[in-house]
């Protein structure tokens, strides 16, 4: 605010006349003088708050901001401002200032100062139309009575929501086939990666990112899985290759390896249906006889010859899913 004043200024009036009446008034009758000393009394806070300089500018000075400049002196339009006479006239001017009140201000990630004629935070704030939102926070309260060089921060609080499409890596399952040699595969499935929808409540404190909590999900376009059929056979010899196919059947049929079986039948007796051992043991997988004739008949081979090499085979595995594997080293 700048007012320019070509008359006598009021403050140099009153002054005047208080002196006057205080040189002729007697000793015991000097009451204006007392009014007098009230008035500036009163005014301390105020010339405080709202410090008050006088300076004169040259006749080159025809304007009041280059009264400013070539006094040295900062120019703010928020001030009050008398100039007598009028720099225009260019006859100099004796400039009094009234400088309105500093308060430093942090708003978010912003910090400028603001001055102001504001008596308290609240007034200020309405002053500079400077909005608070329902979770942004202040400090001090708004109540606050200002006072110079006072420092304000407001914390901005912001809360949206925001949606993101993650992308659902699809899984791989292999399945192992007895019926095929290592080494083969076949992919029965292809595998597609999937889409799920996620929705976050984001607050944001200054414009930076405080929390990022996930509200719901949805799956928009399922993952499919990838199938895998893979050999697992083991290569066998020539000796015990005629005898896989038994092998294969009765090991599954049983859960158990097939790999597990055909080795041992290769450790027992090189896959020879008629080996007997030197302690009497017989067949394919090496049995006792009479412990043959008991696990036979339990496996649903009775009578079956020990030189049987698939009753041996169908017989065996069922005793190692039935608890008797320990009969036999592992593998």
């Amino acid at each position: 605010m700048v007012q320019t004043k070509t008359v006598i200024s009021a403050v140099f009036f009153l002054t005047v006349l208080a002196l006057v009446i205080e040189f002729f008034s007697p000793p015991q009758q000097k009451t204006s003088s007392a009014i007098m000393q009230s008035f500036v009394s009163s005014a301390t806070s105020e010339t405080t708050s709202h410090p008050t300089e006088t300076f004169t500018a040259p006749p080159s000075a025809k304007t009041i901001n280059d009264a400013f400049k070539k006094a040295g002196k900062e120019f703010y339009p928020e001030d009050e401002i008398t100039a007598v006479p009028d720099p225009s006239l260019g006859l100099g001017s004796l400039i009094t200032v009234k400088r309105a009140m500093p308060i430093t201000l942090t708003d978010g990630k912003k910090k400028f100062v603001i001055r102001t004629w504001a008596s308290d935070l609240a007034g200020l704030l309405n002053e500079s139309q400077i909005k608070l939102g329902d979770e942004d926070k202040i400090n001090p309260s708004p109540i606050t009575t200002l006072k110079p060089n006072l420092k304000v921060t407001i914390t901005r609080v912001a809360r949206s929501h925001v949606t993101e499409i993650d992308t659902i890596e699809y899984k791989t399952i292999v399945e192992n086939n007895f019926y095929e040699y290592v080494g083969t595969e076949k992919v029965v499935t292809a595998g597609k990666n999937g889409e799920i929808e996620k929705r976050y409540l984001i607050i944001r404190i200054d414009g930076e990112i405080a929390s990022k909590t996930l509200v719901s999900s949805k799956v928009i376009k399922p993952s499919v899985t990838k199938k895998v059929i893979r050999g697992a056979l083991k290569r066998v010899t020539a000796r015990c290759q005629k005898y896989v196919d038994w092998a294969v059947d009765a090991s599954l049929k049983n859960g158990i390896n097939p790999n597990d079986l055909l080795y041992r039948m290769f450790k027992e007796s090189s896959c020879t249906p008629t080996s007997v051992a030197a302690a009497g043991y017989q067949g394919l997988l090496q049995y006792d006889p009479s412990l043959w004739v008991s696990l036979s008949a339990k496996a649903g081979y009775p009578g079956a010859s020990i030189w049987d090499a698939k009753a041996q085979i169908y017989t065996t595995a069922w005793a190692w899913a039935n608890g008797h594997r320990r009969r036999w080293p592992i593998p």
